[in-house]
């Protein structure tokens, strides 16, 4: 799969997430994903996320590593606190910032609860 295909997938399944509307009430959010010598920009805005190809913007969050590392992450097969400690992937960006990218990606790959009735 090339970083493209998966960048449109994510967002689609970002965007379809209800459970996330409320965690992104008038917030800004970007995001630069590095990966070989492509950089794209995820972006939050109006509770909307789009992707393009980064030009020379100044992210909120860059996350950096090899394209498989990066799906690990937003695929929620690995945490993202995990992924930087093994030094699969590089963050840089603000705590606060950090956290909610963090809190994306786990609300993303939360898989609904089955009720019993």
């Amino acid at each position: 799969m090339l970083l493209q295909e998966w960048m449109t997938s994510f967002v689609d399944k970002l965007n379809r997430k209800e459970s996330l509307k409320p965690l992104l009430r008038n917030t800004s959010f970007s995001l630069a994903i590095s990966c070989q010598k492509d950089s794209y920009l995820m972006e939050v805005r109006n509770n909307h996320f789009s992707w393009r190809r980064m030009k020379n913007e100044n992210p909120d969050v860059w996350l950096t590593g090899e394209k498989d590392s990066i799906i690990s992450v937003a695929s929620g097969e690995i945490l993202l606190r995990e992924a930087k400690k093994n030094g699969m992937i590089q963050l840089d960006g603000s705590l606060r910032k950090l956290l909610l990218l963090e809190s994306l990606l786990f609300l993303c790959n939360l898989q609904p609860v089955k009720r019993i009735s």
